[in-house]
């Protein structure tokens, strides 16, 4: 034991040499680790309901790779785009949170533009940009009666390459339907009910 103390203090200063460079290598390891992960644009700042994005709502930040969103947008392609439902400072930017700037134009003064999440099975697979819809939401556990949270609202964007379960649909309505279905799923389901003019 005595030997091997003396060792260490006859070597201390080389050993705490290598312990450091053991550390800077450490150090540049999780460097190369943030550097190889993705570059995503996310909002600067809370963003409201047909907010038209600008450059300045927009900052780039590096995500791990596992956490991604696999449709998160490039700056050029969110720039001029309109913000689909409130946004929080700091999410990410995908395909599923805007639009197309135009998507309003036509429907006056107090019109928002909001997305709700729809399981193909509840309606979602039949519904076709133009279909007016009453929205309803549905508890999950089945405790509470199934109600309509809004009624004849406007379809104006329906994905047209989404093959999953749930589907993302743009409608038109209200500010204040808007905050009611923003409510509303948070705690249950959507389904739609598409009607036709002079439908009962």
């Amino acid at each position: 034991m005595d030997r091997i103390q003396e060792l260490v203090l006859e070597h201390r200063r080389l050993l705490a040499a290598l312990f450091a460079g053991l550390a800077v290598l450490a150090a540049l390891t999780s460097l190369r680790h943030d550097v190889d992960g993705v570059r995503v644009q996310v909002v600067h700042r809370d963003l409201l309901s047909g907010h038209v994005i600008g450059a300045g709502d927009l900052r780039t930040t590096v995500v791990p790779a596992a956490v991604a969103p696999a449709h998160a947008l490039e700056r050029a392609e969110a720039v001029g785009r309109r913000v689909a439902g409130p946004m929080r400072a700091g999410e990410v930017v995908t395909d599923f949170r805007i639009v197309r700037a135009g998507s309003l134009s036509g429907y006056g003064a107090g019109a928002v533009l909001t997305t709700i999440r729809v399981d193909r099975a509840d309606g979602a697979a039949a519904v076709r940009v133009g279909d007016r819809v009453d929205v309803v939401a549905v508890d999950p556990d089945g405790e509470s009666e199934a109600s309509v949270v809004a009624r004849d609202v406007e379809v104006v964007t329906v994905p047209s390459d989404d093959d999953s379960d749930a589907t993302a649909l743009g409608l038109v309505t209200t500010e204040k339907n808007a905050l009611r279905l923003a409510g509303a799923g948070l705690t249950s389901r959507f389904s739609v009910i598409t009607s036709t003019p002079g439908s009962p």
